[in-house]
């Protein structure tokens, strides 16, 4: 009972749980919104912590991104100076200082650099120039890179020592501020100018004054620099030497140096005043050249303007300098110096953070070049990756075809379909044609019966008195047949049978031949029932051995159709083996390889994920430790340089009060020997010096404390790093072991024998099966010509039987027909006897009795049939009378009615 009410409960739970599922819906929705909600809130929580440390780490990123493009850019200055690494690190501590504490930045700064680097300038050099380099481009408003050329490219021309960076600064500042030009139409008058005026000895300042009294008349560029040019050039032609020494004025030196242009331009100058207008271009054309003319009228024109020039470029000591500084002194140097702050505090974050994540990003790299090296040498691996998707699209390509492949087999059913009534019609045909065969035979028998009447009668007249008649009858007989059509009904019959079987029943000829000449035998012996019989046995013969070839191709059609069908169907099956057995193993090739790729894949993925994340706490470690140590660092420069403070101040103070105590000492010990006060100063300067030698050996003890605090930290850190490190390594141990076994699994051998199996069950099956269709087309062949034989065996009886009975007939006909004519002749004489007696004569015909005979009125048809029934009955009736006369229980003598 207890099992019973257990069934009941258990069936009442499945009730409510299968069909009453009101109160499990209700709770499944309640979990779901609470887990939902649950969820919502995860993910509020989630975006609101990711929103923050995005916000908390957008300046550490930016800041590291400030920090490698100027550690870029400074390792670009290294490979343009070749500059050591200390050299380098001088290189950017001064990169970074002028950044901090001018209005370029940090990364501006190492551009410079660079440039002067690209210019030939040593690192040394580089350090000792760019200060200058960036006062020439904030007083000019030129570009930093221009400047750093502009400035480098003059100071080498002019063969200036680097040195002097400041005053060549100083010189093209003021010559490009002082003048209608800016530095770099400067730049062009000097880089056509400058060459030939250093080849001439001549000094930056001449040429950039000269370039500047030019510009102000509105020839700049290299438009003045090559004037300029000309003009040296020809105060080096001998021609031209010749020709102003002729005038007293000399071009070079005792030493044949060429003078400095402004002194020969003077004299010139001077030269040039007392002469007409139209003679001073002449002589300017002639001494300057056309193109040098420009230059030589202008500054001839305007010498006190050039020795002006000169003489204000030989006092421009810190211009360059004073000019930035008076460029930054507003609002927008304000803005820019602090932005150069800015990016200096970015760049020492980012130093940090760069740091420490080198190593690690150097580690990740390490890994992606071990992850392409696996890759590069498992190249299996990614070909079968591919593999496996071309693998996919072949699979579906397969699945398109084998589903057009049904649709083509469904209409090739269709169209079987169709075949088949076709060839029904094609079969059903010959049946009809054997159904008109034996039409055909019913008409033959019935004209075989017609025959056989007319046999009878024919046999009748033969063997009455009245063959005349007979033979009148069967005139007519035969033209009432031939009238009636039955005859060509018959003949076209026969002729379409032998065209339409010709080629099937060859044999039938010398059947119908045989049977032929049998009926006539018969028919002649009188035999109905005989000729009958050898007509059907023939009959049967002919129909079998015509219908023989219809049934063998029938037979072999049926084979064929089977055999067909069977190899379809079996056909059909072995491709859904195939189809089956081929998805069910590809699925598991199709899986053995995916395994083969998702485990190294895993095994690669968890790895990374190993070293990610060890890399990630790693980092974590790092940038904590990093900080504590950074901390520590300041806190120990901090607590030093207080010490030093605090030391200084100390010192400051106890020396005062020493001074003043050595000072007191001297007072009051004026009248006191000199060595006793030196010797109560030298307690108070030991007193002094240990107070001063204690408070420094506490300083060191607390810096030692500090080092030793700094130490335990680091070893710490490098402890920390060291375990997950350890971890990490273990971890990927795991991995790869777990690795190895799915691998090995994956590479197992696939085990076909059941398809294999399955394919050799189907193939046996269609073999046995076509052999059964074999069997049983031989058996019912075997069988259709067994039944042609047993009917030629009936046949052949029932003729081998007809022409016994013939035989017999004929010997009982001839014995008869002896005794029908000694009756005759008896008969005879006995009418000659009796030729008196009226009336009826006794053996003789009556004209009464023949004109019944004759059938009396009627049509011609009628008589004929009345005759054709009379013979009959007389010959029926002789013959009666003839068994008796032969008994001898009957006169001799024959007697009608």
């Amino acid at each position: 009972m207890s099992g019973a009410s257990g069934n009941v409960r258990a069936g009442r739970a499945f009730v409510e749980l299968m069909l009453d599922q009101t109160k499990l819906e209700r709770g499944l929705k309640a979990a779901q919104a609470k887990l939902r909600n649950f969820g919502n809130s995860m993910t509020s929580v989630g975006k609101n912590l990711v929103t923050v440390a995005t916000l908390a780490a957008a300046p550490l990123v930016y800041s590291t991104k400030t920090f490698a493009d100027f550690d870029d850019e400074m390792r670009m200055v290294k490979a343009v100076t070749g500059a050591t690494e200390q050299q380098f690190k001088s290189l950017t501590a001064v990169a970074e200082e002028l950044g901090r504490t001018t209005s370029f930045t940090a990364k501006q700064v190492a551009e410079g650099m660079t440039a002067l680097g690209r210019m030939g300038f040593s690192p040394k050099e580089i350090e000792a120039a760019i200060p200058a380099v960036l006062n020439l481009s904030r007083a000019t408003g030129t570009d930093l890179g221009e400047a750093a050329e502009i400035a480098a490219n003059n100071l080498r021309v002019f063969g200036i020592e680097t040195s002097k960076m400041a005053s060549v600064a100083d010189i093209l500042t003021a010559t490009a501020n002082g003048s209608a030009q800016t530095l770099t139409d400067l730049a062009e008058g000097l880089k056509m100018a400058g060459p030939q005026a250093a080849a001439a000895g001549d000094s930056i300042t001449n040429v950039s004054a000269a370039l500047g009294v030019l510009a102000n008349m509105g020839i700049r560029g290299s438009l003045a620099g090559t004037a300029l040019r000309k003009a040296y050039s020809q105060f080096a032609n001998t021609k031209i030497q010749a020709k102003l020494k002729a005038m007293g004025i000399a071009t070079t030196d005792a030493n044949g140096n060429l003078r400095a242009m402004p002194d020969i331009m003077a004299e010139i100058a001077k030269a040039m005043a007392s002469m007409p207008t139209a003679q001073r271009l002449g002589f300017a054309e002639e001494i300057f050249d056309l193109r040098g003319s420009l230059a030589g009228l202008q500054l001839g024109g305007n010498i006190q303007q050039l020795d002006d020039f000169i003489k204000k470029l030989q006092s421009v000591n810190g211009v360059a300098s004073k000019t930035a500084q008076e460029m930054d002194s507003g609002i927008g140097g304000a803005w820019r110096i602090f932005m150069s702050a800015v990016e200096g505090c970015q760049i020492a974050i980012g130093r940090i953070i760069g740091e420490a994540l080198t190593p690690y990003m150097n580690k990740l790299s390490a890994v992606m070049t071990k992850v392409a090296e696996w890759i590069a040498a498992h190249k299996g691996v990614v070909i079968m990756a591919v593999k496996i998707v071309a693998g996919m699209l072949a699979a579906g390509a397969a699945l398109i075809t084998l589903g057009l492949a049904f649709k083509a087999v469904a209409f090739a059913v269709g169209t079987l379909s169709t075949a088949f009534t076709f060839l029904k019609v094609a079969v059903l045909a010959p049946i009809a044609a054997v159904k008109g065969l034996m039409a055909i035979f019913t008409a033959l028998k019935a004209v075989m019966i017609g025959v056989k009447i007319v046999a009878l009668a024919m046999w009748s007249a033969i063997s009455s008195p009245a063959v005349l008649v007979g033979v009148a009858l069967g005139a007519l007989i035969a033209v009432v047949w031939k009238l009636t059509g039955a005859w060509d009904i018959c003949a076209d019959s026969v002729k379409g049978m032998a065209s339409d079987f010709k080629a099937a029943f060859s044999g039938i000829k010398e059947v119908v031949g045989k049977t032929w000449e049998v009926i006539k035998i018969a028919l002649a012996s009188g035999d109905l029932a005989g000729a009958a019989k050898v007509g059907l046995a023939a009959l049967k013969v002919v129909w079998l051995q015509g219908l023989f070839q219809l049934k063998k191709a029938w037979f072999s059609l049926k084979n064929f159709l089977s055999d067909s069908w069977t190899i379809v169907i079996f056909s059909i099956l072995k491709g859904a083996y195939h189809f089956w057995y081929g998805m069910l193993y590809g699925f598991k090739y199709l899986w053995k390889c995916i395994l083969k790729v998702w485990y190294p894949l895993v095994n690669f993925l968890d790895d990374s994920w190993a070293v990610v994340s060890t890399s990630i706490l790693k980092l974590g470690n790092n940038l904590w430790y990093g900080l504590l140590v950074g901390l520590k660092y300041i806190g120990n420069a901090m607590q030093k340089a207080w010490n030093y403070i605090w030391d200084g101040i100390v010192s400051a103070f106890e020396k005062t009060v020493l001074e003043i105590q050595k000072a007191w000492i001297r007072t009051k010990g004026l009248f006191d020997s000199e060595e006793s006060v030196n010797a109560e100063i030298a307690v108070v300067e030991r007193e002094y010096q240990r107070r001063r030698d204690s408070r420094r050996q506490q300083s060191a003890n607390a810096e030692r404390q500090s080092q030793r605090e700094l130490d335990a930290l680091n070893a710490e850190w490098a402890a920390a790093n060291k375990g997950l490190d350890d971890a990490m390594i273990a971890k990927i141990n795991q991995n790869k072991a777990r690795a190895d076994a799915g691998l090995a699994e994956a590479n197992a051998p696939i085990d076909t024998s059941e398809w294999d199996s399955a394919i050799k069950g189907a193939e046996d099956a269609m073999v046995d099966e076509i052999a059964e269709n074999q069997r049983k087309y031989n058996q019912a062949v075997g069988e259709a010509a067994a039944e042609i034989n047993a009917a030629k065996a009936e046949w052949q009886g029932a003729m081998d039987e007809v022409k016994q009975r013939a035989a017999e007939k004929a010997a009982a006909v001839e014995a008869e027909q002896q005794r029908a004519n000694e009756a005759a002749a008896r008969t005879e004489q006995a009418a000659l006897n009796l030729s008196s007696t009226a009336g009826k004569s006794v053996g003789a015909w009556s004209a009464k009795e023949l004109d019944a005979l004759l059938g009396g009125g009627g049509s011609a048809q009628e008589r004929t049939a009345k005759a054709t029934e009379a013979i009959v009955a007389n010959t029926k009736e002789t013959n009666r009378q003839l068994k008796r006369m032969k008994s001898g229980s009957a006169p001799a003598t024959l007697s009608y009615n």
